[in-house]
């Protein structure tokens, strides 16, 4: 038979064991500290951030720089049908001095006048002058001034089309140049959602890692407690404490995971320094629905603002074309000029002053420009192939984009699915455990693999929703859904 006292202490033991299985000593759940959240800290919600990045991106503002210059090149392709204008006004004063010049001497006199029919017999005298050199030198200064008005119209007229294919190119450019700025918009766009759901991501992650090491604590002081009642060896309680210890490591490296989530988050913001704020985490949720890749794709070819940008690219090329075909042909010009000049100087012959007006036109055709043209003309063609190839690759680009973004978006949903049943079923092998454990047919090693498998599910469900949600975003970029971003000032 038992004795008494052996009696009490079975009596004993089965209370406390029930007592710590029905939480009544140690607590019937553990405790589930939240990550720290800073309530005084403002709330930043996605649109918001992205707001802030599109409003101080550099990359952007480059674009924007680019697109600035194709329009000022559509003013001046519009700049070529109006004439040439030209004003000019001149004004000169000069001062010359001429060295020992001979000083001449003015003789009056009279010159004898016969008869033409009888030249010995004299008829009269004829009043004479002239310049005799008198044999004396002196230096001589002589002052001139002159001043002229003038101005110039020149209109060409035609000129091979060459400005009707420079307008249309540079108005093409410009679509172009347009569709690029809202294209990179939606790329800083994308990567401030990215970095978004990554934050969250980490977040949540280090939700699990605290949940797991307040789990770890509360099993080592259960199974302190079955130590302390005889039913657990020393190193069952040794081995819980190394799991506390690990599960405390894995809350600090995923504290420093979240604060380098936050600051790549805040560079793609263009705030690298900014102050620490608080992020939405309502959006990290998803129904993990995935359209046909086939509609996708053609959806694509369709919307994507950088598509758009390369045939507008290829149309300004093969406008090139013309342009550089342009010396093939005869140029015209039609020209007005009118000049108006006052020259006081002693050397002038006829006016002092005077006025000119003409007008005309001229035609001109280069019939051999060392092959300029020729070889201008097979450069602008081999451009427009250039842009047509990359037109083509472009478009086959984002066909494979498409493509694999859909098997991301396919593997993601898939590991969800396995996460939330390998939730379920670690739960169950860690109560399985446990309550092996208790009645002696298990062992610590038996809980701690348990609570890891544990946590490790919980980490793939955030994981892959997470991933489920970068390669959705990915996908509307590009498919070109993210254009409600294109636009924004």
């Amino acid at each position: 038979m038992m004795h008494k006292n052996d009696l009490i202490r079975s009596s004993l033991f089965r209370l406390a064991a029930a007592l710590l299985l029905s939480g009544s000593l140690v607590g019937a759940a553990p405790a589930q500290e939240s990550a720290p959240v800073d309530s005084d800290l403002p709330v930043l919600s996605l649109d918001d951030c992205v707001r802030l990045a599109l409003h101080g991106s550099p990359t952007l503002m480059i674009s924007e720089e680019r697109r600035h210059i194709a329009a000022k090149n559509v003013e001046a392709a519009y700049g070529a049908f109006l004439p040439d204008l030209t004003v000019g006004h001149n004004w000169q004063k000069s001062k010359r001095t001429d060295y020992d010049v001979e000083q001449m001497e003015t003789v009056a006199g009279q010159i004898p006048v016969f008869d033409v029919n009888d030249p010995s017999q004299q008829i009269g005298f004829f009043p004479a002058a002239g310049q005799f050199p008198t044999g004396v030198f002196e230096n001589q200064t002589i002052n001139t001034k002159y001043k002229d008005i003038n101005g110039r119209a020149n209109l060409n007229v035609f000129a091979g089309f060459s400005k009707f294919s420079g307008l249309s190119a540079a108005k093409n450019s410009l679509h172009a140049a347009e569709e690029t700025v809202g294209y990179t918009r939606e790329l800083v766009a994308e990567d401030v959602i990215s970095g978004y759901f990554n934050l969250l991501r980490y977040k949540r992650l280090l939700e699990v890692a605290i949940e797991t090491r307040d789990q770890a604590a509360k099993e080592l002081e259960r199974t302190e407690t079955y130590f302390r009642l005889g039913s657990a060896a020393k190193s069952d309680v040794l081995q819980q404490r190394v799991r506390l210890e690990n599960t405390k490591l894995d809350v600090v490296v995923a504290d420093n995971t979240v604060k380098k989530a936050f600051a790549d988050l805040a560079f793609s913001m263009n705030r690298p320094m900014a102050a620490a704020f608080n992020i939405d985490s309502s959006v990290l949720s998803t129904d993990y629905a995935i359209e046909d890749v086939a509609s996708l794709y053609a959806e694509a070819l369709s919307a994507r603002k950088d598509l758009k940008s390369s045939e507008y690219n290829l149309a300004a090329r093969n406008k090139d074309v013309t342009s550089a075909s342009a010396s093939l042909l005869p140029r015209v010009d039609v020209f007005a000029s009118f000049n108006r000049y006052n020259n006081e100087s002693p050397f002038i012959f006829g006016s002092q002053k005077s006025g000119n007006t003409a007008f005309g036109y001229s035609v001109s055709w280069n019939i051999f420009d060392r092959m300029q043209t020729l070889s201008g003309r097979s450069k602008a063609k081999a451009n427009a192939r250039i842009a047509e190839y990359e037109l083509e690759q472009a478009r086959m680009n984002v066909q494979v984009e498409i493509r694999q973004l859909h098997n991301s978006l396919v593997e993601a949903r898939e590991k969800a699915n396995v996460s939330r049943e390998t939730i379920i079923q670690s739960e169950e092998e860690l109560r399985l455990a446990r309550e092996r454990f208790r009645v002696g047919a298990g062992t610590t090693l038996d809980i701690i693999v348990a609570q890891a498998n544990l946590a490790n599910s919980r980490a793939q469900e955030v994981q892959a929703m997470c991933d489920f949600l970068i390669a959705k975003t990915m996908m509307e970029r590009a498919v070109g859904r993210l254009d409600k971003w294109a636009s924004v000032k």
